[in-house]
């Protein structure tokens, strides 16, 4: 029976080097961020999406909410050929996320090790300014205890 594995964390905590990682090793492995139309920035009052690239913006993101699109999500994890596939990637809802997969590794590192690794990115990216590094901040420890 084919395993599906969601691993999940906050922004800079390595889930895209690890599933680099994983796929150097050979394992089937996917950035489910990267993929195309899977995951929406949504305004949380209207649940309609928010225009434009500028993701680095903090009024942007404290606005809104990475939203999946669990079906397109189903299907892709329908399509695994490997017995066993992990799946990189969070979202605002990553419940939602984590009850269509056979089990989630959250990645935990230090406060010190996100602020660095979000500081390598450019001011247009998520994390690329203090202002999100440190909105970051405020809740990663509540979703590392979730």
């Amino acid at each position: 029976m084919k395993k599906s594995v969601l691993i999940t964390a906050v922004s800079g905590s390595g889930k895209s080097t690890v599933c680099k990682a994983l796929v150097d090793l050979g394992y089937e492995a996917y950035d489910i961020e990267s993929i195309p139309g899977l995951f929406t920035l949504v305004d949380e009052e209207t649940g309609k999406p928010i225009p434009g690239k500028d993701i680095g913006d903090l009024a942007r993101n404290t606005d809104g909410e990475w939203v999946c699109d669990l079906e397109k999500l189903k299907s892709i994890i329908a399509k695994q050929q490997s017995e066993i596939a992990f799946y990189c990637g969070g979202t605002s809802r990553t419940e939602e996320m984590m009850a269509i997969f056979d089990h989630t590794a959250v990645l935990q590192v230090s406060d010190e090790t996100t602020l660095a690794r979000l500081s390598t990115r450019q001011a247009h990216e998520f994390g690329g300014t203090d202002d999100v590094r440190n909105w970051v901040l405020s809740w990663k420890h509540r979703v590392e205890a979730d």
